[in-house]
């Protein structure tokens, strides 16, 4: 476990206070505020709060903090749920969004957390409370600083004699002795600063930041972004390391943001920093492996090199820092990190442009991704990467509907299994190969292929989030969750995960909890549409109808079927029925796919369930994936009692 003790035993060096939500904590005076006000609360949900506190942004088992709170003590969960209800209650009308519960598994804070150290001199004085510095000491004449057993000896016992009288003067001098020396520590802090901490024994969690472009030339971001990718794709592969993914990491390209406040709004220990620069098909890379904390420098090595050869490169940059940190690497791991061959430069060249367009995600970036890929496997017909690039693409354009199923499924799926075919050790190709079987409702390979990327790469995060989803419309919620939330702990920042970890929850029907994850999106950008569709289907189940519509009308990710649903949801079947026709008949005159399933939901809403299942016939025979959904949807709950959704539900072959 990684807390740093249980109550009553934690060492008081530091002085740390967290803000969250509309609270701040402060760690020594073990203080909690809410609204600027002082909340009385008992010792064991201020414990309660301090680990998940100490924790923020993970979840925290009811185990973990049954032993945490209650070290060496035999008490049962009830004794943990009323310390929670009285947390609740101190945090006010908000708690819901603040402290999350996690079922059957524990709980997290579901809000952003800030953490700052107080001064060295604040420390010094909270260290101990006042009433306790207050009866155990006082001053002398002098004003030197006397223990009060000291003081109150000499003034009230008999007339010492000369042995009792010199035990009295060497306890005074000790005590201005011990005076002095922390007088002289508090000025030399004040001269050359506190102490330098030095680097822990051992990290378990780091963040490779963007490295920076040298050349100069925009044209050549792409080759930057690229190598932090491929960097954090290696590390990744190190079970016993987390590694926040390249989401997240891009947030703070050209950030003015110090390190260690960078590596605590991610919650690592450790930060590698880089730089490129190339000259034709040489490559010179530069890398830093940094403590945050202190920001203290552990390594540093440049490299040049052949462009065919970066791969090569990252895995071994990955196996130094790995050595450099001290974290442990299976003889698995190491194999996968064995350096490969050299590739063709000029097709490896178009890799890295690929996956730069990749991971932007509009339609114009997928179509130029698919392009790069494509030169590529005709240049390497033999680079496994390539044909894992080109799987991907086709995944995503399937999954956000700019390429029909019919025709994107059949080429992810023959790419992927090309790419497996050259190098089973790849995460990305069985990953893209799954969502092409679960494409064709082949649910038992699908999950054997998410199972497997998942053991190849368990920091590749598209992996785990794919496979938390897969898990979720299989109806497997207790596995589905606790995989979502680890991959929003990987990629903390990242719309797509975070939004996927909130479908997780919703489909589950925690429908707080899913907000909280809808609405971290929308602090990172108040106009996203994956948080803004997100937060209205929330609040069409919770029946707030106005504020659901509210939000769905600021996005189009089902080009406004959601809308029309919404309508029908809240009594308005004019509105929806006239919304409906709008969005299908502009579908149809772009030559667009309408969806089945989208259509569906309307009529569910509308009360029409003969017309509902009619749509939901048709997107069986044209293999709709949202129909996957069916065992999950809280929009197709008003279905679940009719014999023929049950038959269908039987055709699907759901996973038991």
């Amino acid at each position: 476990m990684n807390f740093e003790g249980s109550a009553g035993q934690k060492s008081r060096a530091n002085a740390r206070c967290w803000s969250f939500a509309h609270c701040e904590f402060h760690e020594l005076r073990r203080e909690l505020r809410v609204r600027g006000s002082v909340v009385e609360l008992e010792p064991k949900p201020i414990e309660v709060l301090h680990q998940l506190l100490l924790r923020a942004g993970q979840v925290v088992t009811k185990d973990e903090l049954l032993e945490a709170v209650w070290p060496g003590t035999t008490v049962v969960d009830g004794s943990l749920a009323t310390a929670v209800s009285k947390l609740r209650k101190a945090l006010g009308e908000e708690e819901s969004t603040i402290l999350l519960t996690v079922p059957k598994v524990g709980y997290r804070l579901g809000v952003p957390v800030r953490m700052r150290v107080a001064d060295a001199e604040m420390a010094a004085t909270e260290a101990a409370p006042a009433t306790e510095a207050k009866s155990a000491t006082t001053s002398d004449a002098s004003g030197t600083l006397v223990p009060e057993s000291v003081r109150t000896s000499s003034v009230t016992t008999a007339p010492q004699d000369a042995g009792g009288r010199r035990w009295i003067w060497w306890v005074l001098a000790a005590t201005a002795l011990v005076v002095l020396l922390g007088l002289a520590v508090v000025k030399r802090e004040a001269l050359f600063g506190p102490k330098p901490v030095t680097a822990p024994e051992a990290m378990t969690s780091i963040a490779v930041l963007p490295f920076l472009n040298l050349s100069g030339d925009p044209a050549e971001e792409y080759l930057a972004d690229g190598m932090t990718e491929e960097l954090i794709t290696e590390l990744s592969r190190i079970r016993a390391l987390k590694v926040i993914s390249r989401t997240s990491v891009m947030r703070y390209k050209g950030a003015k943001k110090s390190l260690p406040e960078l590596a605590r709004e991610l919650h690592v220990d450790g930060v590698v920093e880089g730089a490129v620069l190339r000259s034709g098909h040489r490559v010179r890379i530069t890398a830093t492996l940094i403590y945050a904390a202190n920001d203290t420098h552990l390594w540093a090595e440049n490299y040049d090199r052949d462009l065919g050869d970066i791969l090569s490169l990252q895995r071994e940059l990955a196996r130094t820092i790995a050595r450099e940190i001290k974290t442990t690497v299976s003889p698995a791991e190491e194999r996968a990190l064995a350096n490969r061959a050299a590739v063709n430069p000029e097709a490896q060249d178009l890799y890295l442009k690929g996956r730069y367009f990749w991971n932007r995600r509009t339609r114009d970036d997928l179509n130029k991704a698919q392009e790069y890929f494509l030169r590529a496997t005709q240049i390497a017909p033999n680079d496994p990467l390539a044909y894992a690039g080109l799987a991907d693409t086709y995944v995503e354009l399937v999954g956000f509907g700019n390429m029909n199923a019919a025709q994107g499924v059949p080429k992810a799926k023959a790419a992927a299994e090309r790419a497996i075919a050259l190098d089973d050790s790849l995460a990305e190709p069985h990953t893209a190969l799954a969502y092409a079987l679960a494409e064709d409702w082949d649910w038992a390979a699908a999950q054997r292929e998410f199972q497997r990327a998942v053991d190849l790469n368990p920091g590749y995060v598209t992996g785990i989030y794919q496979y938390a989803f897969f898990l979720s419309v299989m109806g497997k919620q207790e596995e589905a969750i606790p995989l979502a939330l680890r991959a929003a702990e990987l990629d903390p920042l990242s719309p797509i995960v975070l939004y996927r970890a909130g479908r997780v929850q919703f489909q589950a029907r925690h429908y707080e909890e899913a907000l909280a994850l809808f609405h971290r999106i929308l602090e990172l950008n108040a106009s996203d549409a994956l948080g803004l569709y997100g937060e209205g289907l929330v609040y069409e189940a919770q029946g707030k109808y106005e504020l659901a519509i509210a939000a769905l009308e600021q996005q189009k990710l089902q080009q406004g079927l959601d809308v029309a649903t919404a309508f029908a949801a809240a009594g308005k079947p004019a509105e929806a029925r006239r919304r409906m026709a709008e969005c299908v008949a502009r579908l149809k005159q772009q030559k667009s796919y309408v969806r089945p399933g989208w259509v569906a939901e309307v009529y569910v809403g509308l009360g029409d369930k003969d017309e509902a299942m009619r749509w939901l016939e048709q997107g069986y025979k044209e293999r709709d994936l949202w129909l996957a959904l069916l065992k999950v949807w809280p929009r197709f709950d008003a279905l679940r009692g009719d014999a023929r959704f049950q038959d269908l539900l039987k055709r699907m072959k759901f996973l038991q």
